[in-house]
């Protein structure tokens, strides 16, 4: 929580709680910044970043417009708090399917769970459909952008072990290997949360290691 609270640059008390709320199905009491973010995240399933305006979130959400400009200065620090969310509510659900699973001895096998595991998480997460879709947002402004790099130094650390052991291809360049897996990740899952069968999508997310294994089809 600490590190995660140090990228978004709020306290750990303050993630902790996002989380608690964003994941308790039965609290009767939802905080506002939660709600405006909330229906953020729901108005973004259908449209994008320029066309939504902080009256429709604060609208959608049955909070007052003054009360969101409260809460957040801008419709920007509110889309980004939206995503921060989004991807704090991810980074949890990823660690208890970590958690619960057993991990093999290879790396290459490794590289195959944490892919698969981090997919069945995602497809269970609703909400971290803003990390993966076009949302519209200027690209200089893609908050998103952030949480990608964390996945991908997670890949190339993976596939760094892979080659330490002769598992990959010695010609494979491991930090253009890991952007090249992180892609195909999040085209994959931006496909499943534009209505994709995310049980396709795994059957090929448990290929994707043999793109860099040393024994993969020509």
């Amino acid at each position: 929580m600490s590190t995660v609270a140090e990228e978004v640059g709020v306290h750990p008390a303050t993630v902790h709680r996002w989380v608690s709320d964003a994941t308790a199905s039965d609290a009767e009491y939802v905080p506002t910044d939660l709600r405006l973010m909330s229906a953020t995240q729901e108005l973004l399933r259908d449209q994008d970043y320029s066309q939504i305006t902080v009256e429709e979130v604060a609208r959608h959400s049955g909070v007052a417009l003054r009360t969101a400009f409260h809460h957040f200065d801008s419709k920007r620090e509110l889309f980004r708090a939206a995503i921060d969310n989004a991807a704090m509510v991810l980074v949890e659900a990823m660690r208890r399917h970590y958690e619960g699973a057993r991990w093999p001895d290879e790396p290459l096998l490794q590289l195959s769970t944490f892919l698969r595991l981090s997919a069945e998480a995602i497809y269970a997460t609703p909400s971290a459909h803003v990390l993966f879709r076009d949302l519209g947002v200027p690209r200089s402004d893609c908050f998103a952008e952030r949480w990608h790099d964390t996945f991908e130094q997670a890949v190339e650390q993976i596939l760094a072990r892979c080659a330490a052991v002769s598992a990959v291809d010695p010609d494979t360049s491991v930090p253009a290997a890991a952007h090249a897996i992180t892609g195909a990740m999040r085209g994959i899952h931006a496909a499943v949360f534009d209505g994709g069968d995310p049980a396709q999508a795994l059957r090929i997310i448990d290929r994707l290691h043999l793109t860099v294994s040393i024994g993969r089809a020509e």
